[in-house]
């Protein structure tokens, strides 16, 4: 059946993807690829072994390899290795190959099936159950991506029968990533959902909303994807023309009564469907209007996509400070489809590959390979790329909120780049893009870091990779301008400014001991001469 949708089965170790992807290639008359076995085949030794002898990294190469060949035949069936979905370029494979079945199975029966079996599984040594448990939860997004979910605690023929009876003529919903978290706010519920993928399925945006939403759309979004509009459920609609200047309290009190002259009730979800600006206007008018609405962004920019719209900062500015009047309100969910990315030229684009040069640097050194080995393809065309920098950025932001959702300590560390990149925006009179301003704040704070001992390969690095991409090294700007938001940044406490410094690729550290001649230094190491 060459013109079929390929099939992949996922899942964790013990859920029997080997034993039921035969069975299944055998039913539908199709070709199994086990992309274990190809590994073996590759390298003429079993998977312990490479893993023992070679380390994990290495059998990952390898992995990924395997799984590029399977998803070369058409309309085969993939039996998964149970970690190759750790990777977004490899689910990003899986994806265009066809559709995703998730096997289930609780630990404990998952343990008693691995204990019998016979297969030596070195990464699970230590303690299988443990192991299993942690693994389960670090994988749910993965696998809730999946586009059919199947019970395999039962024998292979039945989970077979069921599989064949619904993955054949099933529609893929286009998720690549589908994680369930803590939403970390007293104020609604306890959990949101955050949805990354491609050509998302209509059916995704009417479960996730649920009910009639108010929609406060960004008028150029509308125009550039109106297929992703017409995909949410029919509601109230407001459209605005975003942007930073929009970002202003007037603004915010005219689509406050807007909402009102449509008696929009508590408990609507407000969907805020534009870029980072438009979310978070919209995001401050769902935290205030009645005392909080459910808020659902739709990011269609790459830089909201990848940074605004997650973790729930909502604010507009003033004259003289950016995002200074705004709330914590945490989304109930993000639902970002990359098919919105599309249409943005590559100035846009790079907006949002600035915030996520930021999440590399504090906490995730393979997005920064990443970056640095293919981040020029993502602003070109390559897709799978793009969406493996979002999901790695998106990653590294959740992870941070979690552990920190008010910016008591570890959250402060996103500021990476901001304190002086916000007050350029404020000095240019919001005319210079956010992300060229991260791009140039970034840079001063590696200067900062590498006069106080910072890794002295890192601001090469940093250069080397803004070059790349095509981001400005220095800007013209009022240096007493800059001092004056600065002295407005909301960062400030008693009166000292706090920093986040990179010292090195994931690695950055809080100060607030950054003298004058310090600051002056590295504004004119950003500044156009």
């Amino acid at each position: 059946m060459p013109d079929a949708p390929g099939i992949a089965l996922v899942g964790l170790p013990g859920t029997g993807k080997s034993v039921i992807g035969r069975l299944l290639a055998e039913r539908l008359g199709r070709q199994l690829c086990d992309t274990d076995q190809l590994i073996e085949q590759a390298v003429g030794r079993s998977v312990p072994e490479i893993l023992r002898r070679d380390g994990e990294p290495r059998f990952r190469d390898l992995e990924r390899e395997a799984l590029l060949r399977a998803c070369a035949v058409p309309g085969s069936v993939i039996a998964t290795g149970a970690g190759a979905l750790n990777d977004p370029l490899n689910r990003w494979a899986l994806r265009q190959h066809g559709i995703l079945a998730w096997l289930q199975a609780p630990v404990d029966l998952l343990v008693r099936r691995l204990e019998t079996d016979g297969v030596p599984r070195p990464l699970l040594e230590g303690g299988a159950r443990g192991r299993l448990a942690t693994l389960a939860a670090e994988r749910a997004p993965f696998y809730r991506a999946a586009d059919v979910w199947i019970n395999a605690a039962r024998r292979p023929a039945q989970v077979v029968d069921e599989l064949a009876a619904r993955v054949v003529g099933a529609a893929s919903t286009g998720r690549l990533f589908d994680a369930e978290v803590p939403r970390r706010h007293p104020i609604g519920p306890a959990t949101a959902r955050i949805v990354l993928g491609i050509d998302l399925s209509s059916a995704v945006y009417h479960e996730i909303l649920g009910r009639e939403p108010v929609i406060l759309a960004d008028r150029r979004a509308a125009r550039a994807v109106p297929q992703l509009l017409a995909a949410l459920p029919a509601g109230h609609r407001l459209d605005l023309d975003a942007g930073e200047r929009a970002k202003r309290l007037r603004r915010l009190e005219q689509i406050l009564e807007r909402m009102a002259e449509q008696r929009i009730e508590r408990g609507t979800p407000l969907v805020a469907f534009g870029g980072g600006t438009l979310g978070d206007l919209a995001g401050l008018a769902a935290a205030v209007y009645a005392r909080g609405l459910p808020l659902v962004q739709i990011p269609t920019t790459w830089l909201a996509q990848v940074d605004a719209s997650i973790g729930g900062k909502v604010a507009v500015d003033l004259s003289a400070a950016k995002n200074m009047v705004g709330a914590f309100w945490p989304p109930v969910a993000v639902i970002a489809d990359l098919t919105a990315l599309r249409t943005l030229p590559r100035p846009r684009l790079r907006e949002g590959m600035a915030e996520a040069i930021k999440a590399a640097m504090i906490g995730d050194p393979e997005l920064w390979r990443l970056l640095e080995r293919r981040g020029k393809a993502a602003l070109r065309s390559e897709e799978e790329v793009r969406y493996a920098i979002t999901e790695r950025a998106v990653r590294v932001k959740l992870a941070t909120v979690d552990r920190d959702p008010f910016e008591a300590g570890a959250r402060r560390h996103l500021n990476l780049g901001h304190t002086i990149g916000h007050a350029l925006e404020v000095a240019s009179g919001y005319r210079l893009a956010h992300g060229a301003a991260v791009a140039i704040g970034l840079r001063a704070a590696a200067n900062l870091a590498a006069r106080r001992g910072g890794d002295p390969e890192l601001l090469p690095r940093l250069d080397a990779l803004l070059i790349q991409l095509g981001y400005r090294q220095r800007v013209a700007f009022d240096p007493a301008r800059v001092r004056a938001a600065l002295d407005l940044d909301k960062k400030r406490e008693r009166g000292r400014q706090r920093w986040i410094l990179p010292m090195a690729i994931s690695q950055t550290v809080e100060v607030d001991d950054v003298t004058d001649a310090e600051l002056a230094t590295a504004l004119r190491a950003v500044a156009q001469d």
